[in-house]
């Protein structure tokens, strides 16, 4: 890629993702929001993270955004280059779902949320360093410093608490970076009141 920061994409580039309607679409799109891209993305799917990275090599894709850490072994082989950072309003891995499908699913998006959150305090509060260390280097490449500056910043909502102001703020600029259509903030509902 020619690229060398994340203005240099403003004028129409092509972004790898991942699927449809998913996280690296979806920053991207909030990326030309933030930085004022003259012209919005286009887009590739090209699957996981390795296919990402072979897009990009390939030329099928001029850049994709994905987490960091998990980028920092292909940065260090030399297999993409870092252009810059996008920082979200929201969290990474929040789950989102139309109102009807929350009206009817309620006690089994709590069940979801409680599994989920369970897993989550285990590995989190059971598991030691050592156990979770090695997990996350395992299953995820990550060096021993990656994984020490992942779990730095890597935080748990056990319980699924949903803050509305923060839902609110992250519809608003949702719908102004053309992700999704303005909605009713009043459809977020705590799934544990469903």
């Amino acid at each position: 890629s020619t690229f060398s920061s994340m203005d240099d994409l403003a004028f129409g580039a092509t972004f790898g993702i991942s699927r449809e309607g998913s996280g690296s679409q979806v920053m991207a799109k909030f990326a030309a929001f933030q930085y004022e891209w003259k012209e919005p993305p286009k887009f590739k799917i090209l699957g996981d993270v390795n296919g990402l990275v072979a897009g990009v090599q390939n030329g099928e894709a001029d850049a994709f955004l994905w987490e960091r850490t998990t980028m920092n072994r292909h940065y260090a082989k030399d297999e993409v280059r870092y252009l810059g950072t996008v920082r979200a309003p929201w969290p990474a891995f929040s789950f989102g779902a139309r109102k009807e499908f929350i009206e009817n699913n309620g006690t089994l998006i709590d069940q979801l949320l409680q599994t989920i959150g369970g897993n989550a305090r285990a590995f989190m509060d059971s598991a030691s360093d050592q156990i979770r260390e090695e997990y996350v280097c395992g299953a995820l490449g990550y060096s021993q410093e990656d994984y020490r500056q992942w779990m730095g910043y890597v935080a748990y909502n056990f319980g699924g608490q949903v803050d509305r102001r923060k839902v609110g703020a992250v519809v608003k600029t949702l719908v102004k970076a053309g992700v999704m259509a303005n909605c009713d903030i009043d459809v977020v509902l705590e799934p544990a009141r469903l």
